[in-house]
């Protein structure tokens, strides 16, 4: 009596089938399966999925707020595993030349905007801008009201920054607009911002000139000591018109210290961009967490000057933007990726065209897989049934014993590879037919083998 059917061993039996069928063609086709692996290795390769591990950013001077604003991003970095060195320079010329120098390890750098010119380094990229860096103007004694500010600073100790810097750019810029030069002006310190600060708390110079945003440790100390003043550019507006990459900032009267009404009018300034610039073949995780992590530090900063949301945005634009970044502005990120970590998220979204081009190829071809291996069973059956065929053939032309024991030999050899052979459930029958055909030609062979030898003892030569 047959027994009830179960379920188990079905599923166990079914699963071993899966199991030897993916063998058989692992074993078969595996040129394609390694051709198909070293493709995809070489694709993950050539697209870099992974950061690197260590990433250096130039931060300006000491005690700035480029290096204040570097300091934030050190967390975001830590976040996905990289170590985000901080390294200070004299200034942004200085930083953009480490960053446009392919040799050196600095990547990215945060620059001044506006402080070259279009064109000027074609193998750099743009992240966009963080916040204002207004031109400030400090000054000791009494406090001017005039209308001509060069002329009453043109004999007076001032420090401008160090050579290069970008407070000495946009000094020399003013001034050029002018018609006015420093050149040649014993009057003219170009020293460091600390150094500067040091000498006019000291009483040792009388000015000095710094571009840097209002949260640095350096404006904060000169915006809150009573004896230094800060200069108002009357004519701010009219520069920006010969400036398109500035703005006009305006210090609101009693904004420093409404109990004291600091100060007693609205102060206007000029005012440039912090801008996250970047090597071009930077990579696109890195990018994305300088990206996001600019995007929050400018929510949780004190914009003093713009809007709320204003910052990042890309304002600047000497130096081009990149690609990642435009993507970040345009709104086309996909914002369900945020929670996968970003070097993840980036991948998926810079390939996501490739993947889905590879899944429209690969999947029609996994679902021809099933046909295939069945197809497989089909051919080494028929092969079999060839083989069984070709050595009928030989056997009706044998003359020797050795002859007739080679072609036996050959049948077993073929009875043994089909027996080890995965054949799929549908082509059982097919094989199990085959095998009686190839019972029977060796029955044939044996047969023609016992004549054989019966007709050579019957006839010795």
């Amino acid at each position: 009596m047959p027994k009830n059917p179960s379920l188990l061993s079905h599923v166990l039996s079914s699963t071993k089938q899966e199991f030897h069928s993916w063998n058989a063609l692992v074993r078969a086709d595996w040129r394609w399966l390694f051709i198909l692996v070293f493709g995809v290795v070489i694709l993950v390769l050539f697209s870099r999925p992974l950061p690197p591990s260590d990433i250096y950013l130039a931060v300006g001077q000491t005690g700035s707020t480029f290096e204040m604003l570097g300091k934030k991003f050190v967390p975001y970095f830590e976040k996905e595993g990289i170590k985000l060195h901080l390294v200070n320079t004299h200034g942004s010329v200085e930083s953009l030349v480490d960053v446009n120098d392919k040799s050196n390890v600095i990547s990215a750098t945060l620059m001044t905007g506006g402080i070259t010119s279009s064109g000027s380094y074609p193998e750099l990229r743009s992240l966009g801008s963080i916040e204002y860096v207004p031109f400030w103007l400090f000054y000791r004694g009494p406090q001017y009201t005039g209308n001509k500010p060069f002329a009453f600073f043109s004999d007076k100790k001032v420090s401008i920054g160090p050579v290069d810097s970008a407070s000495e750019i946009t000094i020399k810029k003013i001034l050029s607009l002018s018609g006015l030069s420093i050149e040649n002006r014993s009057n003219i310190l170009r020293i460091g911002n600390q150094e500067g600060i040091a000498k006019l708390l000291a009483g040792q110079i009388d000015a000095i000139c710094i571009m840097d945003g209002i949260n640095g440790p350096n404006i904060q100390e000169l915006l809150h000591h009573p004896e230094i003043h800060l200069l108002n550019f009357a004519y701010a507006p009219a520069y920006v018109k010969k400036l398109p990459y500035m703005s006009v900032v305006t210090v609101p009267k009693g904004a420093l210290d409404l109990s004291k009404l600091r100060p007693a009018e609205d102060i206007q300034m000029l005012a440039s961009t912090v801008t996250l610039i970047i090597k071009k073949d930077l990579h696109p995780a890195v990018q994305s967490i300088f990206l996001l992590g600019a995007e929050k530090i400018s929510h949780h900063l004190d914009q003093f000057f713009s809007k709320p949301d204003f910052f990042p945005t890309y304002f600047d634009h000497s130096i081009p933007i990149s690609s990642v970044a435009e993507s970040f502005y345009s709104g086309s990120r996909v914002h369900m990726l945020e929670r996968l970590p970003i070097w993840l998220a980036s991948y998926i979204d810079r390939m996501w065209f490739i993947i889905l081009g590879l899944f429209a190829v690969i999947f029609p071809l996994f679902q021809l897989i099933p046909s295939y291996r069945s197809k497989h069973s089909v051919m080494l059956v028929e092969d079999s049934y060839d083989e069984i065929q070709e050595i009928d053939q030989k056997s009706a032309l044998a003359k020797t014993e050795q002859e007739y024991l080679e072609l036996l030999a050959d049948l077993d050899e073929l009875d043994a590879e089909t027996r080890m052979s995965w054949i799929s459930s549908e082509e059982k029958i097919r094989l199990y037919t085959m095998k009686t055909h190839l019972n029977l030609v060796r029955t044939q062979i044996l047969s023609r083998l016992e004549k054989h030898r019966l007709h050579c003892k019957m006839n010795p030569s």
